[in-house]
């Protein structure tokens, strides 16, 4: 290890990949063991349509086929004749049965070949697609004259998707990561409705602050899901060090099936490179800064974040309901189906806590607006925060919270603080503490200044002071409200608004979402369940919001290591890199080292990106269509599966053994004697 960032050598990581094989071998066996066979065990007989939607192959019923008598007849309804569903003639009477058919169950090789393809289908994830696939579940199910049909993992999370092996990533794709889109609700009547991947075009912007530009994305990327909804619209942002955080972001989004997203970045250059990654990003890129923060790095993250309450303020206005997060949250289903169900339907603002139950309390890195009125209480909160940020940073600054500034002015005269007043160059989630004031703001009727005031004083009398900026009372306290299956949630009702609209704008409340809805690393805020405690394994919330994670390693490597970290991002990176005519990244930002990511890649990256790196031999490519081998050749040479997976906990991101390795430069050093691989079952 070197002092600044983890470095592996060749030989802990050839160790590393021995070891992930020998899970992966594990996970394999006991998928076909418990899950496979045991629901051929136990739902033989019963029921099967609503979860296999189709006649033929499905994970539900094992090895078994769910069928329908007289089923096949009818092709516009069963996707292909007797011969492509397998059931021949056989099924329930009136319904579909998970039913034992002979030509599998009587065929020990065919029922043991198909046993194993489920479960690489449950365990390998075939949405890695920057590698070569494992031999798919579609290649035996071709073999034995069956209709490939995915139902819904196990573990209640997204179903991959199935495609051939020779075809290389996104190439080809007609809409805007079509190829990369989960369609799995989370089963709640109407959910449906908000399956928006593959149905949006794509969209490559120009600078949002230009007339209509602004518009023109909303009309390309916003969904409406029905008659009388309003538009939905993610909203995500980063520069080109976020590249890899930005695209795992909208590439688990597309899991679930949510692909109305839109990523705002400073440089057109860089839009423009994501745009013309093999990920396919839609984005826009913006003029807007705030004045007098663009100076030095620090203050152009600040323009970074205050941009996003910018857009959000520009898309109320527009009629949008704009759900705005934040690169380290990762999805595990669709979301909306919560958001959309009381008691969260009822709340305007809605946000994640970070600690207790007070309005000043907040996570920022989630917000969502939702039915928000224009030039309304939410709205105020939004341009209030926004008006915060850019006093802090103007160039009149000083005349307001320096020496002999209005800010001071009172409190000064009164004894309770003294000059020096000196800008506060920085502070740690900035633009969170001034929306959590304003928050409180709201909730209270009076303006409040807690979490930060934004330049130095002495403190002289602290009781004082705390009367003059800070709530007072109980007004800062959110009320319980009890909800249906996603938990209840805290409330507060939003007071103040732009006086000089006119009449009263109408009632709107901020809320903060149950841990169901999203939960975070470190599981500050109340009723959160904690990543680290091991919940997440079990009961995953619909948002995991890496938060804190960094203290447990890096964020990288704990969504790495709960198969969350989408190696797709890894190679966007490169991508944008190679487009702004810089190095390679070296780390990627993400999960892989930049060895397995050289040039060569795009055009075969299985071999070449493992023969560059030179740690194993080439592994052997699937032969396409049918008689695909279905077990590694005997005697090493590598195996069929050409990632080292381990077994994916949540989600549905391509899982790893490898650590975030930094700080490799050069040539790779010279291949390491292999270690002995361990005696693991026949691996697909």
């Amino acid at each position: 290890l070197d002092r600044r960032r983890r470095t592996l050598s060749s030989e802990r990581v050839g160790a590393q990949l021995a070891a992930s094989r020998g899970t992966e071998a594990l996970a394999l066996a006991e998928a076909k063991s418990v899950i496979v066979q045991g629901n051929t065990r136990k739902f033989r007989g019963e029921r099967c349509f609503r979860r296999c939607k189709r006649n033929g192959a499905c994970e539900h019923c094992g090895t078994d086929l769910c069928c329908r008598k007289g089923w096949d007849a009818n092709e516009s309804r069963s996707g292909g004749g007797p011969a492509e569903s397998g059931c021949g003639g056989l099924g329930g009477e009136g319904k579909h049965v998970c039913t034992r058919v002979p030509a599998i169950d009587a065929n020990a090789t065919a029922r043991e070949s198909f046993a194993e393809a489920l479960a690489a289908h449950l365990v390998l994830l075939p949405t890695a697609r920057s590698f070569a696939a494992p031999v798919s579940l579609a290649h035996v199910a071709s073999d034995l004259g069956l209709a490939l049909n995915s139902s819904k993992r196990r573990s209640g999370g997204p179903a991959a998707t199935e495609s051939a092996d020779a075809a290389p990533p996104w190439r080809g794709v007609g809409r805007a990561g079509e190829a990369f889109c989960g369609s799995t609700p989370d089963g709640r009547k109407g959910s449906r409705r908000w399956l928006s991947c593959g149905g949006l075009g794509d969209h490559h912007g120009g600078d949002l602050e230009a007339q209509g530009e602004l518009e023109a994305a909303v009309a390309a990327r916003a969904w409406v899901a029905g008659p009388g909804e309003r538009p939905e619209l993610v909203l995500t942002y980063a520069n080109e060090a976020g590249t890899a955080w930005v695209t795992n972001l909208v590439l688990s989004l597309r899991s679930v099936g949510v692909d109305h997203s839109l990523i705002v970045t400073p440089s057109a250059a860089h839009c423009s490179a994501l745009f013309s990654s093999p990920a396919r990003l839609s984005c826009g890129h913006t003029s807007w800064e705030v004045p007098g923060c663009s100076r030095k790095m620090r203050n152009k993250m600040r323009t970074l974040w205050y941009l996003r309450h910018h857009y959000m303020v520009r898309l109320i206005d527009l009629g949008v309901n704009t759900l705005m997060l934040d690169g380290d949250i990762t999805l595990h289903g669709n979301p909306y189906a919560l958001l959309k169900a009381p008691p969260l339907a009822r709340h305007q603002l809605l946000y994640s806590l970070d600690h207790r139950n007070f309005c000043d309390e907040v996570n920022i890195g989630f917000m969502y607006c939702q039915g928000c009125a224009r030039r309304g209480r939410a709205q105020w909160v939004v341009n209030e925060t926004l008006r915060r940020e850019r006093s802090f940073c103007s160039p009149d600054a000083n005349a307001v919270y320096g020496d002999g500034g209005t800010f001071f002015a009172a409190t000064d005269a009164a004894g309770v603080t003294s000059p020096p007043h000196r800008p506060r160059l920085w502070a740690s989630a900035q633009d969170q503490k001034v929306m959590s004031d304003v928050l409180a703001s709201s909730c209270c009727g009076k303006d409040v200044y807690r979490k930060l005031i934004p330049y130095h004083y002495t403190l002289l009398d602290k009781a004082a002071f705390a009367r003059h900026f800070y709530p007072t009372g109980r007004c800062n306290e959110m009320k319980r409200e009890r909800g249906n299956g996603a938990g209840g949630c805290h409330y507060a009702p939003l007071l103040l608004y732009n006086s000089s609209d006119g009449a009263p704008p109408p009632p709107e409340t901020m809320a903060t979402v149950p841990w169901r809805v999203l939960s975070s690393w470190h599981g500050t805020g109340d009723g959160e369940r904690a990543g680290w405690s091991g919940s997440w394994l079990s009961e995953p919330p619909a948002f995991a919001h890496f938060v804190g994670g960094d203290v447990s390693g890096t964020k990288v490597a704990l969504m790495e290591a709960l198969g969350v970290w989408y190696f797709e991002a890894d190679e966007v990176v490169q991508h944008v890199r190679t487009a702004l005519g810089l190095p390679p990244a070296n780390p990627t930002g993400g999960g892989l080292p930049p060895q397995l990511l050289q040039s060569g890649c795009a055009a075969d990256l299985a071999q070449h990106c493992w023969a560059d790196w030179a740690l194993l031999p080439p592994p052997p490519r699937p032969a396409a269509g049918r008689g695909a081998p279905l077990l590694a050749p005997a005697g090493g040479g590598g195996s069929v599966v050409s990632t080292p997976l381990t077994v994916p906990l949540i989600g549905t991101g391509a899982a790893s053994a490898l650590e975030t390795i930094g700080g490799v430069s050069g040539a790779p050093p010279p291949p390491p004697t292999p270690p002995p691989p361990p005696p693991p079952p026949t691996t697909l």
